[in-house]
This record gives C-alpha cells, sequence and structure tokens, in this order.
C-alpha cells in the first residue's frame, strides 16, 4: 500500500462537501492533517484517486492527489502525531 497526501480547496460556498469526506474516507485508512488536507493508505494509483474524486467536486474546485515518499515533517497538525509516523 501506499500512502497519498490529498489536498483541495473548494470553492462554492453554498455546495455540501460532506460526499467529497465519506469519498475520501472510502479510499482507506485515513486521517485529515489540516483543514483541507488528508493522508490516505490506500492501493490505488494518484489517477484513480483523482479521477474517482472529482466526481465529488465543482469545476471551479482546487485537487492535488501526491504520493508520499515516507519523509515529512509537520507542526500543529489536526491528526495524531504517532499516526502520522506510522503510516507515512
Amino acid at each position: 500500500m501506499y500512502c497519498y497526501i490529498i489536498a483541495f480547496n473548494l470553492n462554492s460556498k453554498d455546495k455540501d462537501y460532506s460526499t467529497l469526506i465519506e469519498a475520501i474516507k472510502s479510499l482507506g485508512n485515513c486521517k485529515k492533517v489540516l483543514e483541507s488536507c488528508w493522508i490516505v493508505e490506500t492501493h490505488n494509483s494518484s489517477n484513480n484517486i483523482t479521477r474517482y474524486l472529482a466526481g465529488y467536486i465543482d469545476d471551479e474546485d482546487r485537487l492535488f492527489v501526491g504520493k508520499l515518499s515516507g519523509e515529512a515533517t509537520w507542526t500543529n497538525v489536526i491528526c495524531d502525531d504517532e499516526w502520522l509516523k506510522d503510516n507515512l
């Protein structure tokens, strides 16, 4: 399995994006690390993740999916530091 970072900017103020969050959670073991940033452990490729999640956002929204190399540093993230250490 690989870990991916998923970051997004949602620009439609009137839209309910709870389905996007549920779609991210359905990809595998995941944690929210910043307000619009998640890390997901999954067998999917970044291309497959992007195509899947694109169905949950609007044309003016932004989405980034990147494969993590195992090296990262952080400060004041939302999730537990131990989870990040164990899953990167």
